[in-house]
Order: structure tokens, then sequence, then C-alpha cells
């Protein structure tokens, strides 16, 4: 089976916006998003980082006094700062107003972020200051250049794929084939399963489609392919044929080669991850991907394309295709992942 997505047609006039959901280590599964609450109080904690932004507000009762302390959960600095946020967006001591979804654990006081609005007021679509989930103005957007880069050297971000995101972010059974032990690996994921508790980066290809910029240098013996989200680095191996005897690990071991002007890429020797293949989906042993990467004619584009297979876990190859747009100019984030901040979403279990 094959999940083939489209090329998307762009133009050197036409502006995309970044519209990415989480891209955080953790799914929204904790949060009941068919509920809103509104709280009113002043911010005693703003920590903008990765794998997720937090919010603390001290919210205030009708009579003037202390109410509860509620913790908002935000994305990752970088998926914010796509959506138009900044370290000092908002600041400790600033009152505001947050509609977000409450933990399904009524007896916690941690919610998911909507949106936002300064001071104590009734957040409508009049008066929304900031979207928590959605791009906001001001928020950097694609933009396909009229020159393009000379190579695949230099500086691209992928572009919003809505159901390739919903694959790989929220997982569901029904969307790739699986084997029986997929099925039950799936149903048996626990939140402590997953790495990112640990700041472990994603493996490819799920770290690869993220919607996050990627820096690639090419060399005649190695290929470096940079990631933003992660700050995890990809060795393509230029100057190898072979797989044996090399230590698994998170990223694999990559050998490229040229077809022409494609680089194509064989990855194996994957090492064991809870979320190795897509949310809630590990990964097996003997998990193989095979990527193309191809410079569009007018220089402005990388086509990107895979097949995953993963005998353990998947019952027929997994194929996507995406394109990255050449941005140069584009302000990477570039911060570490904060244990603190990864664990903290142990807490909603």
């Amino acid at each position: 089976m094959s999940n083939l997505i489209p090329r998307m047609a762009l133009s050197a006039s036409i502006l995309f916006f970044h519209a990415v959901p989480t891209w955080a280590h953790h799914s929204w599964a904790p949060y009941d998003l068919d509920k809103e609450v509104t709280l009113e109080g002043q911010i005693v904690e703003y920590k903008w980082g990765n794998p997720h932004t937090y919010i603390q507000l001290q919210t205030t009762n009708a009579d003037g006094s202390k109410g509860l302390l509620w913790e908002i959960e935000a994305s990752s600095a970088m998926a914010m700062h796509n959506r138009g946020w900044a370290p000092d967006t908002v600041a400790v001591g600033e009152r505001v107003t947050i509609v977000a979804n409450p933990s399904r654990n009524s007896n916690q006081t941690n919610a998911l972020g909507a949106r936002l609005a300064l001071g104590n007021q009734l957040v409508t679509s009049r008066n929304v200051a900031l979207e928590m989930r959605k791009v906001n103005s001001g928020a950097p957007v694609i933009v396909v250049p009229k020159q393009g880069s000379t190579s695949l050297a230099g500086q691209w971000r992928t572009t919003a794929n809505p159901e390739a995101s919903r694959h790989f972010f929220f997982f569901e059974p029904k969307d790739w084939p699986l084997t029986e032990a997929g099925v039950r690996a799936y149903a048996a994921f626990k939140n402590s399963d997953n790495p990112g508790m640990n700041c472990v980066p994603y493996a490819p290809p799920f770290l690869m489609v993220v919607g996050d910029a990627k820096a690639i240098t090419l060399g005649k013996d190695e290929i470096i392919v940079r990631t933003e989200l992660e700050r995890a680095q990809r060795v393509i191996h230029m100057n190898e044929t072979s797989h044996d005897g090399v230590e698994p690990s998170v990223l694999g071991h990559s050998i490229g080669h040229w077809e022409g002007d494609v680089l194509v890429v064989d990855t194996a020797r994957f090492a064991k991850h809870g979320i190795g293949n897509a949310q809630k989906l590990p990964s097996g042993p003997d998990k193989r991907l095979t990527e193309r990467f191809q410079l569009s004619q007018d220089k402005t584009r990388i086509f990107y394309s895979f097949e995953l297979t993963d005998p353990t876990y998947l019952a027929a190859p997994v194929s996507y295709k995406f394109e990255w747009v050449y941005s140069p100019d584009f302000e990477m984030v570039q911060l570490p992942c904060d244990q603190e901040s990864a664990k903290r979403y142990l807490q909603l279990q």
C-alpha cells in the first residue's frame, strides 16, 4: 500500500502559511478537545523552549482572591515561532485571558492552549491577540523565491501537508497497513514509551516530515542534513556501500549515491524507538528507508520522497512525497531540548 501525497503547485508570487500542528514529541490525547475553559489571571511563568512552551497562569476568583494555578501547554518554540510567537510575546506579571482544552482528568489543572487575549476580557474572534494553534499575523511565511539554489545545498522549509501531518502525528491504525504486531504495539502504547521524554529525537522519516527548516551541506564523502526542531544531524555517507557492522542508532546508518542529479539515500540499522515510525507506532530492527532528493527545474524546491519498510510492524511499504522550499533568509530556532519541559507531560498520565 502506498500513500502518495500529490505535489503542491507553487509559484514565486504565492505565500504559504506554515500552519503546522503540534510538532512536538507528545500527542493531544490527554486533553478534552471537545471542551473549553476560559481562564483569567496573571502569568507567573512563560517558558519558551523545546519540546514544549509552557504558560503558568495564576487565576483570580470573582472576589479578587487567588484561584487555581493552571499550567497551559503549547507547542515547541519552533512551531510557536512559525505561528508568530517569540520569547517576549507575553511576560511574567501580565494579565491575560486564555481559552484552552482542559485535561481529561478533572483533578488536574492542566490544559492545552488554544487562544489568548490580553487583559481580563471575553475572548472572541474580534479581540483574540494570539492564536496558540494557528498562524498569527507576522508569522514567517514560506515564499517561493525568484532565484533558487545552485544545488541541494542550502536551507529549506517543508511545506505543510495536513494529511501527512495527521498520519504521522495523529496516527491511527487505519492509516497504514499494519501487521498484527503493529496493531498490538499501537494499542499498548503508553506516554512513558515515548523516547522524547528523555529528549531523544524522532527517527527518519518522521524527523524529515516535520514542518521545520532543514539545512543541507554537500561534501564529496559526506552530506549533512541538519534539522531545526530536534537539532539533529544526519550524516549521509557517500563513500560507503554496506551497513554491515554498524551499530544501530536513532537516526540509522545512511548511504547515498547520485542517480543523475537525484540524491538517493538508503538507511538501515535503526535503533529501537517507541515512536520510530509514527506517533504510538514503534520501529523494528529491520526497518529500512529509501529517500530521494531532487532539485526542481527552477531550483527553488526540493522534491523529497521516501519509501518506508518495516516487516515487524508494517504489512506493506509506506510512501509519501513532500516539497521543501528554498529559504536562505529564514531564521532557524536553534534551542536544545529541555529535559524538564520534556518530562512535564508525564504528569498528565
